[in-house]
């Protein structure tokens, strides 16, 4: 079980850094977001990618 949460967490880091690095955030906020809550980052993310007025204010 120990094994299942890290490698979760770790996909989930590794899939956030990855989003925010795409929109063009700085690394140093990516650093900070992903190590310090992996899910929360990656929820966010994926949050922003699906929302409609974030797109249309990031272009």
């Amino acid at each position: 079980m120990k094994k299942l949460i890290f490698w979760g967490t770790l996909g989930a880091g590794v899939v956030a850094a990855y989003m925010m690095v795409k929109r063009g955030a700085p690394l140093s906020e990516v650093v900070t977001n992903t190590l310090r809550n992996p899910f929360g980052a990656l929820g966010n993310e994926i949050h922003q990618a699906l929302s409609p007025k974030q797109k249309a204010l990031n272009a």
